[in-house]
């Protein structure tokens, strides 16, 4: 492969636990990448020169870690700032010059002080450069107004279901859609975020791992955490509903010995500018889809340990910069298999330390044939 196909890794720490969120900049002229993990670390990348020198991409460290009193757990940017969601229930911004976290905007923490209070989610509203809203595990949701500082909004449970959870959320330019327990989903206008504009039980018989909306905001796609992703529209007409939303499986491997399919969680989503669609999984694979098509576009080589156990890495967050002159995508990489663990005992040492990779994807490269 030539240099322009080979990912880079970037510079981390060695010891770096599970990345808890990924995301670009929206800053197209010096892209910055955001990375949050588990042991309260927030990494900062300055990737220009990634960006500006595709043919020969230097290593990159951190321009700056920061090290928090909380867990992060969600990340976004609203116009060049960015916001970090914590596990405390908290919603801060991201301090670069004085290198800390500022004074909280907003807490969704109770005084029984559960995890549950955790902020699940945190998004900027398309079109609205001064929303962000932040919702948490146990079913709280808030829209922010960044300028003010403030809370705008504030919806504690759906009047349909008193016990929901929040598990991913995104926005379109109209519309904000949850996915909640129950393989439920919430799709709210953002004129009147108090009710949902309509209640959505999409037919996934698995826990949701991401959503994420459409470029065109016509609609969404769902993964799960049973290899499939589907493809969803806000347009509830039968013609619609139809002919257009479908589901497919992806991320499995067929195991000759059992002769049945290996089924990986789908963990992360992201959209092209072109509306093709990046899904990455438990089995270490990155793929880009042709949804019109319903095809899979390319497999990327499976991101495998340096090491000599040479263990597959699992996908954990992507992040896309669909800038006009260039694009990069950056693909975070987490050892998930304490999901797996018969005992808590079984050895911490041996977890696989997270890796974060960066590349410039070609000028073509996610464009789809016709």
């Amino acid at each position: 492969m030539s240099n322009t196909s080979k990912f880079v890794e970037l510079i981390t720490p060695k010891d770096l636990d599970i990345i808890s969120d990924l995301k670009f900049s929206p800053t197209t002229q010096s892209p910055q990448l955001l990375a949050s993990s588990w042991d309260n670390r927030v990494l900062l990348y300055d990737c220009s020169d990634i960006a500006h020198n595709v043919n020969n991409p230097p290593s990159i460290s951190p321009t700056n870690v920061f090290t928090l009193e909380d867990t992060p757990l969600s990340i976004t940017y609203s116009g060049s700032d960015a916001y970090i969601g914590s596990l405390d229930g908290s919603v801060r911004q991201l301090d670069f010059e004085n290198q800390r976290l500022s004074s909280e905007i907003l807490s969704l923490a109770t005084t029984d002080e559960e995890i549950g209070n955790g902020i699940s989610s945190l998004i900027s509203i398309k079109g609205q450069s001064n929303l962000i809203c932040a919702s948490s595990f146990n079913g709280k949701l808030q829209l922010i107004d960044t300028r003010q500082r403030s809370p705008v909004l504030v919806t504690q449970h759906s009047q349909t279901n008193l016990k929901r959870k929040i598990f991913a959320m995104d926005s379109s330019s109209q519309y904000l859609t949850l996915a909640v327990n129950g393989n439920n989903l919430e799709i709210y206008d953002l004129n009147n975020l108090k009710v949902p504009y309509e209640t959505r039980q999409v037919g996934l018989n698995y826990q949701i791992r991401d959503l994420k909306c459409f470029p065109n905001d016509e609609g969404f796609a769902l993964s799960t955490i049973d290899g499939r992703v589907s493809i969803e529209y806000f347009d509830s007409s039968e013609e619609v509903q139809t002919t257009k939303r479908f589901t497919f499986k992806c991320h499995r491997t067929f195991d000759k010995l059992t002769d049945t399919d290996v089924v990986y969680p789908v963990n992360c989503l992201a959209f092209s500018r072109y509306g093709t669609l990046f899904t990455g999984g438990s089995d270490g694979t990155l793929c880009l889809w042709d949804l019109e098509r319903r095809k899979r576009m390319r497999a990327y080589p499976k991101f495998v340990s340096e090491d000599e156990a040479e263990v597959i890495e699992s996908l954990a967050k992507i992040a896309v910069n669909n800038a006009p002159d260039h694009q990069l995508i950056s693909v975070a990489t987490s050892d998930d298999t304490y999901k797996r663990r018969r005992r808590l005992s079984e050895s911490e040492g041996q977890r696989i330390p997270s890796r974060i990779y960066i590349r410039a994807l070609g000028t073509s490269e996610c464009e789809p044939k016709r």
